[in-house]
């Protein structure tokens, strides 16, 4: 069960990182400029912060099994409407539908897994679903980039709706037909109670912290070219030792966010700033600079999986839903925010972005040091 869900995670998460890889492709068909193809990954995530929380309200009654499938199938035409786009406003009406599915779909997946699994074994599964998207950068968007080569990149977007629905079809077929009943003078699901502070508290300082990664990492070809000391040439080597320390990451997460829960947490986040500091320290030092790529990309790698097992052991069984939503609302608005901000500090030069950076992922760190709350029951 838990291997489809990892299925699912990277479909999808390559879905939406699909335009990053094609752009050149998609920007000379639809006749507009490769910035305008960025928009449609930054409107992913925008739309993604807007509904998720509104809609697991609004989806609250409906049972998670028969959701988590419909809400991943809902995908597959929403991508095929982008394929068969004649112009640029109908791929990004596309675009913000599919987005919207695949919101709802990361806010139930992550608390879901938090039902079908034992609380010590919380860190481990997560880790294994959200190794998804860790495998979708590192695989399928490079080969959804060689494909569309050969084939152009409406077939690429073709072909990963049939994947998506076929995927959608398999959760289907092996996701228990159930709704969990509530215990008797238990609160109904979705509601806010006490253990929504805590959640909120974790989410913002965690949401800083991918701040601070986003602003780095969207801008990471211009690092590299400006401030490692290595050149351009040493792009594909930076990104691809971002992507297999990430892996690792994830893989420790899963053990980490299950003994030491709250600490992981901590140190993953000190770490994601510790490695930001070595880049800032590296400018045109190249040892320095791919320490601080080593330490940032393990790090970023095992802060997400962690800050999603301690946000759902903070919840109580019925804000666990409801928890779902923050926290993939919290991911996607710091690859929105991060992203935007980088933007707007780059033309300060690459050292400022580095330093701004660092500023926000210092003060998420610090408000997670700063979170006293313990484990719900």
């Amino acid at each position: 069960m838990l291997a489809v869900l990892t299925a699912a995670t990277f479909w999808t998460v390559t879905a939406e990182m699909l335009p990053s890889g094609l752009m050149p492709s998609m920007s000379e068909d639809l006749r507009v400029s490769e910035g305008a193809i960025g928009v449609l990954v930054s409107a992913w995530a925008f739309t993604i912060a807007i509904v998720g929380i509104p809609l697991v309200r609004l989806t609250i009654r409906v049972p998670r099994t028969l959701l988590l499938t419909l809400s991943l199938a809902a995908t597959a035409p929403a991508n095929l409407l982008t394929a068969l786009a004649p112009d640029y406003t109908i791929a990004l009406i596309g675009r913000v539908l599919a987005a919207t599915a695949h919101g709802l779909f990361w806010a139930l997946v992550v608390s879901y897994v938090a039902t079908i699994v034992a609380p010590e074994r919380l860190g481990r599964a997560l880790s294994l679903v959200l190794v998804g998207p860790t495998l979708a950068g590192l695989a399928g968007l490079p080969a959804a980039a060689l494909i569309a080569e050969h084939t152009g990149w409406r077939w690429v977007f073709t072909g990963l709706s049939l994947i998506l629905a076929l995927t959608a079809l398999a959760l289907r077929l092996i996701l228990p037909r159930y709704r969990p009943a509530t215990p008797i003078g238990a609160e109904p699901a979705g509601t806010w109670d006490r253990s929504a502070h805590g959640v909120v508290f974790v989410a913002v300082g965690g949401g800083f912290v991918l701040v601070g990664h986003f602003a780095a990492f969207t801008y990471i070809t211009a690092l590299v070219t400006n401030v490692s000391g290595l050149g351009a040439g040493a792009i594909p080597v930076i990104l691809l030792v971002l992507g297999v320390t990430g892996g690792i990451g994830v893989f420790v997460s899963g053990l980490a966010a299950d003994r030491f829960p709250r600490a992981s947490l901590v140190i993953a986040s000190g770490l994601v700033a510790a490695g930001l500091t070595l880049l800032l320290l590296g400018d045109h030092r190249p040892s320095a600079f791919v320490a601080g790529t080593v330490v940032w990309g393990f790090a970023i790698g095992a802060f997400p999986p962690i800050l999603q097992a301690w946000v759902l052991r903070l919840a109580s069984p019925a804000f666990r839903p409801l928890a779902g939503g923050i926290i993939v609302t919290v991911l996607n608005l710091g690859v929105a925010i991060g992203a935007t901000l980088g933007g707007v500090i780059l033309i300060h030069g690459q050292a400022m972005l580095i330093l701004a950076a660092l500023v926000a992922a210092s003060v998420g760190t610090l408000a997670l040091v700063l979170n006293r709350k313990g484990v719900s029951s």
